[in-house]
Parts: structure tokens; sequence; C-alpha cells
């Protein structure tokens, strides 16, 4: 029996609902460690325990988020580009085995990159409202959006670190109003969910974040690969699984 009207908005929410659920799980026991000691900052009593405890989140980071986090944008980016009947769990394990390696390597050079920054800012002395404030936060979104870019990057190209790395970075600089997009739509819905209904945390930040990021980045890929064409004619497919992912 097919389904018609508010049956089948609510059907669909629900299957959406589910998609984010499952893979935001799957994220988030990927990050077992990381989950545990970010939750034991809940408890830190001194600022040594509160230093030890961050310190020990930047050295698992890239070991476990990175991968993990990369794993999920693969998944969104099913998603994105209509391959909805794709399992979730395997496709998730899928990503996290064939991108583990490159998105370690780039969360050994990203993660110190952030941990240098933070400890900046934290130890700067910077008074909200102050033109230095305006600063830290300007280059914390380029950073976020950077970060995304490459999370992205990863699991939509074939190519090297190095290339991947420096294509973030010119798709972040050179495309401000999804970096700035990417960076208020992120925080808001941060800032939402932790004030109103903070119980869905575990089950969609991540997600739905990774789909939001995953499609600005997709949207910048399509009016270059369009720019590029009509100048120079077809260009080269590197995707990952090219044979699947026709453009939208």
């Amino acid at each position: 029996m097919g389904y018609t009207g508010f049956s089948r908005v609510l059907l669909v929410f629900s299957e959406w609902i589910m998609k984010f659920s499952v893979t935001n799980i799957m994220w988030l026991l990927f990050n077992l460690p990381i989950v545990y000691f970010v939750l034991t900052l809940l408890y830190a009593d001194t600022f040594d325990k509160l230093q030890l405890i961050v310190i020990t989140i930047a050295v698992l980071a890239p070991f476990f988020f990175f991968p993990a986090t990369t794993a999920m944008f693969g998944v969104v980016r099913d998603w994105v580009l209509g391959k909805n009947s794709v399992p979730l769990i395997s496709s998730y394990w899928k990503y996290y085995k064939e991108n583990y390696v490159k998105s370690l390597l780039g969360g050994i050079i990203i993660v110190p990159i952030w941990s240098a920054w933070l400890y900046n800012f934290l130890t700067s002395g910077v008074k909200i409202g102050s033109i230095s404030f305006y600063f830290y936060v300007a280059v914390t979104i380029f950073l976020l959006t950077f970060t995304v870019h490459f999370f992205s990057d990863t699991v939509h190209f074939q190519v090297k670190l190095k290339d991947s790395l420096i294509k973030s970075i010119l798709l972040t600089i050179g495309n401000p109003h999804y970096t700035v997009g990417i960076g208020l739509l992120s925080g808001m819905l941060v800032f939402l969910l932790i004030k109103y209904i903070p119980v869905l945390i575990p089950f969609c930040i991540g997600s739905i974040i990774a789909y939001l990021s995953f499609n600005a980045y997709y949207r910048i890929f399509l009016k270059i690969k369009s720019l590029v064409q009509k100048l120079e004619g077809p260009i080269e497919n590197t995707e990952q699984n090219a044979e699947e992912s026709t453009e939208k």
C-alpha cells in the first residue's frame, strides 16, 4: 500500500532521522576513547587534570576522531549523491577502512594547528567584543571550514594528502560565503541543541554537521567543475567510485 500526503512526509522524515541517528551513533562508537575523555572533562577539578585530559584528547584525535569523522562524511556523501539505498553500517565500515591512513596523516597535521591556535587563544587574555576577539573568531571559522573540506575531499577524491590539504585551503579562501555559512550553521546547530534539546546531541549533531558541510563542499565542486568545463572542456574524473558519482 502506497503512502500519500502526511503519511508519506512522516515516513520520509522518520527515515532521515533513522539515517542521521545510526550514522551518528556509529561515529560515537568509533570515537569511544575520545568520548570517554571528553566526559571526564566534566569532573576535572584542577587545571593540571584539565590540561592532561585535553592533551590526551589531542593525541588520540588523529587515530580515532579523524578516521571516524571521515567515514561519516563518506556516508553522508552517498546521500548527497542520491545513493540512499546503501546499507549504513557496511558503508561506514568501508569508508573507515579505505580512508584510515590518509585521514590519520591528515589528523597528525591538522590537530597540532588546532591545538596551537586554541592554546594561543586561551592564554592571550583576549576580551569578548574586542577586535582581537573577532579576529580569533574569524580564524576559528576558517580552520573549521578547512577541516570539514578536508574530510569532504578525502572521501570524494582519490588524490594525495598534500593535494587534498592544499585544495581544502583554496576552497576555504576562495568561497568566503560558504566558509562563513558552514561556520555559522554549525555553531547555531550546536547552540540550539545544547540549549533546547540536548538529548538529541548523541543522535544527530555530528551527522547533521557533516551533511551540511558536504553539501556546501559539493556545491563548490560543481561550480568549479562547470567553470573548468566551459573554459577547457571535460576534466578528468578523479572522484572515488566515479562510475557511481553522477553529478546532480
